[in-house]
């Protein structure tokens, strides 16, 4: 689970960061210490959850976490604030919870176990799910067959999706959507600009300054880096 943490003073983000640990030991948690800061992150970084507290000094917290809603709808919000007045602001702005400080860890774990249970729940097979995108070829809207993508990566501002065939497509898409709309498909985000299909891993190397890479099915003569953040958890998903 991927966890953002986004509060103005230290002692709290480090009280809640240790807390949410307790619950969730596996969880890749960020802190930011400003909105500004945090909108960022978000530019090249997809989160499960994001606790906001209200008074971020700057920017609200409430106009943080409707800025949020909009780029990534899939993203759950927890404010995490000293101030009871916003709870029902927060509700209308479509957030999961609202915490009060000062933390309590019963109160954390519950938190964190309604969130387990909403994301099984999306992860659940749907009737209507097909394993396919469409993609704009410029002539025509094409369909892909998503277990015959290799990888995509970044492309300026824009994606690149490599074919297990050696073909690729250039889209006008963020990684960031692609790796929401891919995680249910086997998809995992190595890297800032790295999406692979771990159907297609063929080894994982060590790189330059004590790095990582993946070699991949069809492009063995690449080596893509594993974000150090990202190792261990890559490294999880195949000893389990």
């Amino acid at each position: 689970m991927r966890i953002a943490i986004v509060d103005d003073e230290r002692p709290a983000r480090s009280e809640l960061k240790y807390l949410v640990s307790q619950c969730e030991p596996e969880a890749e948690i960020t802190e930011a210490e400003s909105s500004e800061e945090f909108l960022k992150i978000l530019e090249e970084n997809q989160f499960d959850v994001c606790f906001v507290d209200i008074n971020l000094g700057g920017m609200n917290g409430t106009t943080m976490a409707s800025m949020l809603k909009t780029k990534c709808p899939d993203t759950q919000i927890i404010f995490a604030t000293a101030f009871r007045d916003y709870a029902v602001k927060a509700f209308e702005i479509g957030a999961t919870d609202y915490l009060l400080k000062p933390f309590d860890y019963e109160r954390v774990k519950k938190t964190m176990e309604r969130l387990k249970e909403q994301t099984k729940e999306k992860q659940a097979p749907s009737e209507w799910e097909i394993n396919k995108i469409m993609v704009n070829t410029g002539t025509s809207f094409q369909v892909l067959d998503v277990a015959k993508i290799v990888y995509i990566e970044t492309e300026k501002r824009s994606c690149k999706i490599h074919m297990a065939d050696g073909s690729f497509y250039l889209q006008n898409e963020s990684l960031n959507n692609y790796e929401m709309n891919l995680r249910r498909c086997r998809f995992y985000r190595i890297h800032k600009s790295y999406l692979i299909n771990l159907d297609y891993v063929m080894e994982m190397q060590v790189s330059y300054n004590n790095g990582y890479c993946v070699r991949l099915k069809h492009y063995e003569k690449e080596c893509l880096p594993i974000g150090r953040s990202q190792i261990k958890e890559f490294r999880q998903i195949f000893e389990k």
